[in-house]
């Protein structure tokens, strides 16, 4: 199998395509034209083994991108819960908190951005490549997720949320505002079913009623 080098610009080079962290080697993928190429990977990225799953860029990158939110659940969940500004000037004393008051908003950022981080576009000796990206994406306060179910978990784990009853509040939101849809949620008592069900019931007749002013 013939494979081919990908174009890299001066700024990117010795970077992860995937998630923007530095990179000293490459993994063989395969574009939807059929095309293998070389593909700068960082240490992380290719530790979570997802080419064994699939060597088609297209699904590799929703694989690794879904990996990168699930293994830094923790990190983000500081976005999630302070501010910069509110864990700086947090009450929390201790060896262990002064460390995490120091560095935690920093590991925010930087899961953040490798969550984020959009490869650049792709070629071959100055030749455009047909777009390989995921072009459908859902979007939860500042953090892009390129599938409505990694969204859902992290949601769920992040704020402690029963999922299927945040899965059917989103639905009835929308995905573009999926923070309201928390913050509904987050009023509802987690451990009672049928709270649960009766907050779902009255949000629904709030939508119709809405819907039906509108005529």
């Amino acid at each position: 199998m013939h494979v081919l080098n990908l174009d890299i610009p001066f700024d990117c080079r010795f970077t992860c395509w995937f998630c923007g962290e530095g990179s000293h080697q490459t993994i063989v993928t395969t574009l939807k034209t059929r095309q293998a190429v070389n593909m700068p990977i960082c240490d992380e990225c290719k530790s979570y083994r997802c080419h064994n799953e699939s060597s088609a860029l297209v699904i590799l990158e929703k694989l690794i991108k879904d990996k990168i939110v699930k293994q830094s659940a923790k990190a983000l969940a500081i976005g999630a819960n302070w501010t910069e500004k509110e864990l700086q000037e947090s009450e929390l004393t201790g060896s262990a908190f002064d460390g995490f008051k120091k560095s935690g908003w920093k590991m925010f950022l930087i899961a953040r951005e490798r969550v984020n981080f959009s490869g650049w576009e792709l070629s071959i000796d100055g030749v455009p490549i047909e777009n390989t990206v995921v072009d459908e994406n859902f979007v939860f306060d500042g953090l892009t997720f390129t599938s409505f179910i990694t969204m859902l978990d992290y949601l769920s784990t992040t704020f402690s949320l029963n999922k299927d009853f945040l899965e059917q509040v989103l639905t009835l939101y929308g995905d573009d505002r999926a923070i309201e849809a928390v913050k509904f949620c987050r009023l509802v008592p987690n451990e009672s079913k049928s709270e649960r069900e009766k907050a779902l019931n009255d949000l629904i007749a709030s939508f119709k009623e809405k819907d039906a002013m509108r005529y």
